[in-house]
């Protein structure tokens, strides 16, 4: 049914006519899809009044943590996402979400839809091995490629070695610090084609990403709701995660499930002394998330801070102070 609307700039002819217009006639702004025009003069006139206050609107995303390969429960987490933000904060805000740690590297990658992953073992070593240095006759996995910016350091990025088969010289790469996500998620381009958020590319774990809807433009990101316990930091990958919940299941766990157990609960880098037992599994906390993401860049300066007294101490200790 079409309704009648008026057109959002004060001064239009017909506005002040009060004469309604079909709503199939208004163009919505296509920064905040929140005002409406009946002509590109009546945009153009209302555009030094509305720029002020023109943002455009965040993105719903779903983050679902190896879909096909993490169950009971799934670890998933839903942020609505500032469209400027750069991706590198969109890499903090999955952080602080998902619970990980921040010791490893990352990137948001666009697959090439023609990409068919290796079927046997033989295919899988050929592209780690023999094309190993990005050569273009091996497959290209990726169209695009939003990178990490931060060097390697003795506490981070470690994980780099792997990076090189992530690579290829048909893949485009932008740097996470420089690109924000319009940039992105608004190119025709890349729109209906899968966005992976990789974290530690020796465990490799995929976020795999589905954008549902568009809100009201803010300041930060928002966590809207989620499932499962965040994953233990340098587990072994999908395996060990599951493993670890079988070490919490067992009634009679053996020595080196009991081993399991300790080091999740002590010494892993985003250890949880409470463990898994019964439903702890299922257990995360959203107000805490929130609470975090409202203060996002000054809680990973504090993390920062305390990475470089590590550092300081590392290198005393091995002699290059």
């Amino acid at each position: 049914m079409t309704t009648s609307q008026k057109c959002d700039n004060p001064s239009c002819p017909q506005a002040a006519a009060d004469s309604p217009i079909s709503s199939n006639n208004l163009r919505l702004c296509s920064r905040c899809r929140a005002t409406r025009y009946c002509s590109q003069e009546c945009q153009r006139a209302c555009w030094p009044s509305h720029k002020r206050r023109c943002r455009r609107q965040n993105y719903i995303i779903k983050f679902q943590l190896c879909p096909e390969d993490i169950a009971d429960p799934p670890v998933e987490r839903t942020l609505s996402c500032p469209a400027d933000a750069p991706f590198y904060l969109l890499h903090l805000a999955l952080q602080t979400a998902f619970g990980w740690a921040t010791t490893h590297s990352f990137d948001f990658a666009v697959r090439d839809p023609d990409y068919r992953p290796p079927t046997d073992i033989a295919d899988f070593l050929r592209n780690r091995l023999v094309y190993r240095d990005g050569g273009a006759d091996r497959p290209r996995e990726y169209l695009l490629r939003v990178v990490d910016p931060v060097p390697r350091s003795p506490f981070s990025g470690i994980d780099r070695m792997h990076e090189g088969s992530r690579q290829h010289p048909g893949t485009v790469e932008k740097k996470s610090n420089e690109w924000c996500l319009w940039q992105l998620l608004d190119d025709r381009q890349y729109q209906g084609k899968q966005l992976l958020y990789t974290y530690d590319f020796g465990d490799n774990w995929e976020h795999v990403s589905t954008v549902e809807g568009r809100a009201e433009a803010t300041d930060h990101f928002v966590c809207l709701s989620g499932t499962g316990h965040p994953v233990a930091e340098d587990a072994g990958g999908v395996a060990g995660w599951n493993d670890l919940k079988a070490a919490y299941r067992t009634e009679r766990p053996t020595a080196e499930q009991r081993e399991r157990r300790a080091w999740f609960e002590t010494r892993a880098s985003n250890a949880d002394p409470a463990g898994l037992a019964g439903d702890r599994v299922h257990a995360w906390d959203k107000a805490q998330v929130n609470r975090n993401l409202e203060n996002l860049l000054e809680r990973f300066e504090q993390i920062a801070e305390q990475a470089a007294s590590q550092k300081a101490m590392f290198e005393q200790i091995i002699g290059r102070s």
